[in-house]
């Protein structure tokens, strides 16, 4: 018997008992849509993740001082404006250096109040962390140094302060000192914006001498910056908090965080999610296969009769051992070919959904097609070699 004519009575074999067939290719596809999807839809989440650190820019970083429950030695860890010229002056690498006060405080205006983050920093920040202004303009270098009461107002304290009315040019009261509203910041979408804390991401962004009249404080929280090169950024990390330490005589008392670690976290928690999805599609491909081996050896009992009339009449082993072998084939390949169609979709409909780039991976659906193959051919295998070996005569008187 040809390969031809072997497929043809696998092919008729199986449009026999649609349901039986449909039935038993179910655990494949489903097995094999998860594969699919899990992959695609994790590279789509990768790429948003690469995305929005773009928008942020790959080489940002924070520095700030440890916790420590020693009052002494916490206050001597506290930054201030002067390490942030000396660190600006020591590495070169450093493209933009700032310093960043945060406090929390009411803001009011017409009375109306409502409570915000009070952020003090330079004129450098809107650029450094990539904020688009949605009305106005950020605070100028001229009015950074001569410490003039303006202030840059984020989109939800705009709207809980004026409504749909105009913010700028509104003057507002912070902590009993007025300051002048020259601009509002969109909405903050980049990555980084987790550094941020602060109720409803309400924010205020005034001068930093501005903000030392207003709290009468000149305690500076973190320094923010970014290197030239992404390449740099480790080494520009471990250099400033080694300045910090001998600037300060301590030891191992600043911490430095990244947009990187942001993509490393993102990557474990992925890899974790695939591998769980992973072994459930595993486990699925695996009941697959044996449904497929138990439905074949049904098949082969049931055809026993047929089996030994096709030896009487000069089948050979190997024919008998094709025709079935080749049915468990066709159950697998087709259940694979369903599968990755459905896996494609449920991923380019979730990437929509989530707004990601759909991503496919070849080599997800070469595993797939190769997989199926190799299911058919594992689990078929052993009813293909039953029903061969089946002796004529007995398989003739076979009721």
């Amino acid at each position: 018997m040809s390969l031809y004519e072997a497929l043809r009575g696998a092919l008729f074999s199986l449009r026999t008992n649609k349901l039986r067939t449909g039935l038993t290719m179910l655990g494949i596809v489903i097995g094999i849509a998860a594969v699919i999807a899990v992959v695609t839809i994790g590279l789509g989440g990768k790429a948003a993740i690469m995305q929005e650190m773009e928008k942020s820019g790959v080489n940002l970083f924070v520095l700030y001082p440890k916790s420590s429950a020693q009052t002494a030695q916490s206050e001597n860890s506290v930054l201030t404006l002067q390490d942030c010229e000396t660190l600006k002056r020591s590495l070169p690498q450093v493209k933009t250096l700032l310093p960043a006060s945060v406090n929390y405080a009411a803001l009011e205006v017409n009375q109306k109040d409502s409570s915000a983050m009070i952020v003090g920093t330079t004129s450098e920040f809107a650029g450094l962390r990539s904020r688009d202004v949605a009305l106005g303009r950020f605070f100028s270098g001229e009015e950074y140094d001569a410490e003039r009461r303006v202030v840059v107002i984020d989109q939800s304290l705009a709207d809980t302060l004026f409504g749909a009315g105009n913010p700028l040019g509104q003057q507002v009261m912070i902590q009993n000192v007025p300051c002048r509203v020259i601009g509002v910041l969109a909405k903050d979408t980049s990555a980084f914006s987790q550094f941020e804390v602060g109720p409803q991401n309400s924010y205020a962004y005034v001068p930093w001498g501005t903000w030392t009249d207003i709290f009468q404080s000149t305690r500076v929280d973190q320094l923010e910056g970014a290197t030239y090169q992404e390449s740099d950024l480790d080494s520009v990390i471990s250099s400033a908090k080694r300045i910090l330490n001998v600037r300060h005589g301590t030891t191992d008392q600043y911490e430095a965080y990244n947009v990187q670690q942001l993509v490393q976290s993102a990557d474990k928690i992925t890899q974790i999610l695939t591998s769980i999805v992973g072994l459930v599609a595993a486990i699925s491909l695996l009941v697959g296969g044996i449904g497929i081996m138990n439905i074949m050896l049904v098949s082969v009992t049931e055809r026993t009769h047929e089996i030994g009339l096709r030896k009487a009449v000069g089948a050979k082993e190997r024919d008998i051992l094709l025709q079935f072998l080749l049915e468990a084939i066709v159950l697998a390949v087709t259940g694979g070919i369903v599968g990755i169609a459905l896996g494609v979709g449920s991923a380019l409909t979730a990437a929509n959904l989530l707004n990601w780039p759909p991503l496919l991976s070849g080599w997800a659906i070469l595993f797939a097609v190769t997989f199926s193959l190799a299911v058919g051919l594992f689990f078929g295998y052993y009813p293909a070699l039953q029903a061969a070996k089946l002796e004529p005569i007995t398989a003739l008187r076979y009721e």
